[in-house]
């Protein structure tokens, strides 16, 4: 039975490598300041996450398709210029969300053209074929999305007792110090240090369980050849 979760969650791994493991902020350390700073509430982790949707998928798509036949020197200016272009569409699209969020996190959005997230993917998926690349662009945008999400929504809890404006806790004390750059860092910190010692606790269980079980097989066989 514990050899049979181990086996599920190796499997878990690789079906979910982008997502949960090898997350691209947790892990990698990529695109830390949609983490940092942009996830102060809801509202700014829904814009950001659409904008990088838009512009960051099909760039790494179109990154695919392209491959090696670009010099490298052309794919750092060539990518960011395309994903320069989607963020035309996606400006409209983040409107439809907050009016004002352009003007609140204007710089964010223009670093979602130009970050260590995009770099990393284009060059990743160069001997991809396209549908696989699709599929490894919506992962890790999915992986880093997960992440802002769940530091916008402890944040905004913290400092406002809200979620999305709506206030849910009224009376109790608040942390306005989360919603700063510093706070966002310290939580950070804090959710990729105590997912890692999840996931090697899981690893030194499995690992344990395996290990037993390979001593207890030659065992076995010894028995079967004395009562032979």
């Amino acid at each position: 039975m514990k050899l049979a979760f181990a086996r599920k969650y190796r499997r878990f791994l690789r079906k979910t490598s982008g997502i949960f493991y090898q997350n691209p902020i947790l892990t990698l350390g990529l695109a830390l300041p949609f983490a940092v700073v942009p996830s102060y509430g809801l509202t700014g982790v829904a814009a950001v996450s659409l904008a990088m949707l838009v512009c960051f998928v099909p760039t790494v798509w179109i990154a695919s398709l392209l491959g090696c036949k670009l010099d490298r020197h052309w794919r750092a200016v060539l990518y960011p210029l395309i994903s320069c272009l989607l963020l035309i569409p996606a400006k409209s699209l983040v409107a439809m969300i907050s009016p004002s969020i352009f003007d609140t996190l204007g710089v964010y959005f223009s670093l979602v053209c130009v970050n260590s997230l995009l770099i990393y993917a284009v060059e990743k998926v160069q001997l991809q074929k396209p549908v696989k690349s699709l599929v490894f662009a919506l992962k890790h945008w999915l992986g880093a999305t997960l992440v802002v999400l769940l530091c916008g929504i402890i944040r905004e809890l913290l400092a406002n007792g809200s979620l999305w404006g709506v206030v849910l806790f009224k009376n109790t004390p608040k942390l306005p110090i989360v919603q700063m750059a510093l706070g966002g860092f310290f939580l950070l910190g804090f959710l990729a240090a105590f997912f890692r010692f999840i996931h090697r606790s899981i690893l030194a269980f499995t690992l344990k369980h395996e290990a037993a079980a390979e001593h207890q097989e030659p065992s076995s066989k010894k028995r079967g050849e004395t009562l032979r």
